[in-house]
């Protein structure tokens, strides 16, 4: 059997400073007052850079020939090829070093592999259409980007930004699928376990 033990608190009183105690209470008053003046304006200035730099930054665009399942074919395998290049133009182009030397393997890889398909490259200024991501509307607008132009370039494109970093990718209809697969069967974790408690 366990010996009862007579616990001793030993009664320190916390001693209060009055002047102490409304001085912090003033400070913290006037630190939160500080913030809500300020809130709004970081918040439009935040958003002000965000709008710019998604106005100023490098687009990336690589254009089909046509619509037909061959030349759309022909684009993706290009973008999947020129992929690790858009990669490094990207990064350059966020640490504001100069894309000479990835732009010259860009034409490279084309010139090597895709000579026969007329394939252009433009750097520069071009009118790009409109373009609505899930985060931001790219009003149609002349853009600095690196356009790749197979054949006549009438098809669908492949689209690129490098800030933010958002990028064209499969077409709405593979993105649903993959969108479904993804979901699955939504739980809510309380109610299976109140079910469970009662055997349902």
């Amino acid at each position: 059997m366990l010996n009862d033990y007579e616990i001793n608190r030993e009664q320190s009183p916390i001693k209060y400073h009055p002047i102490i105690s409304v001085l912090r209470l003033i400070a913290s008053a006037v630190a939160v007052y500080c913030i809500i003046l300020m809130a709004p304006q970081m918040i439009d200035q935040i958003y002000d850079t965000r709008e710019s730099l998604v106005d100023d930054s490098l687009k990336i665009r690589v254009v089909a020939n046509s619509n037909s399942v061959t030349d759309q074919n022909l684009k993706n395998e290009i973008v999947d090829n020129l992929t690790p290049i858009f990669n490094e133009i990207k990064y350059n182009e966020m640490l504001a070093v100069n894309n000479d030397r990835a732009l010259a393997k860009l034409a490279t890889v084309i010139e090597e592999n895709y000579a026969e398909h007329d394939v252009e490259i433009t750097v520069g200024q071009h009118l790009i259409p409109a373009k609505l991501d899930v985060n931001y509307f790219y009003p149609q607008s002349l853009y600095d980007s690196i356009v790749v132009t197979i054949g006549s370039g009438r098809g669908d494109n492949f689209w690129c930004s490098i800030f933010p970093d958002v990028c064209e990718g499969p077409s709405a209809a593979e993105k649903e699928s993959v969108e479904e697969e993804e979901k699955g069967e939504v739980v809510f974790v309380i109610w299976e376990w109140i079910l469970s408690l009662f055997g349902l």
